[in-house]
């Protein structure tokens, strides 16, 4: 994006049950304790896109507390394929399950993908510069320690 790259992770088939060992989803949520960001994806074609969300945030949030707290964006996906009522009745929906604006995607058209890309990396760099933050504290720390320790 821009000039610029970044490693997204597709989790697929993130089910209820899955932070019990149902399906795949042990394996799946380790792999997403290493992302910086979720992009939540919510198909629209579904009937109920809200408990969708509540689903795979309960998922989630069972698993680990940390993995729950990442940054999140929302976006119903497939709007191509959603008449204007549906697209206005989904994002309402959703936004109110989940608190925040949702995003309106379309993989088939792209419509949405640069500017949500866009949002993700600017999300990943603030992720980035706090994790180096951190560790440096975390060097600082163990300094100060061993410090003690010789004096």
């Amino acid at each position: 994006m821009d000039e610029r790259e970044f490693v997204l992770a597709d989790i697929p088939g993130l089910i209820e049950g899955a932070h019990e060992g149902v399906g795949l989803g042990l394996r799946f949520l380790g792999h997403v304790e290493r992302c910086g960001i979720l992009l939540h994806l919510i198909d629209g074609t579904q009937d109920d896109v809200a408990e969708a969300y509540r689903i795979v945030r309960a998922e989630l949030a069972a698993y680990d507390d940390e993995l729950a707290a990442k940054p999140e964006i929302v976006a119903l996906n497939k709007c191509d394929a959603l008449s204007e009522d549906d697209i206005a009745q989904k994002q309402q929906a959703l936004e109110a399950a989940c608190g925040e604006e949702v995003r309106l995607l379309s993989g088939a058209t792209h419509a949405g993908v640069k500017e949500v890309l866009r949002d993700m990396l600017s999300i990943i760099d603030r992720y980035r510069e706090q994790q180096r933050e951190q560790a440096q504290r975390e060097q600082d720390l163990k300094g100060e320690e061993s410090h003690d320790r010789d004096t």
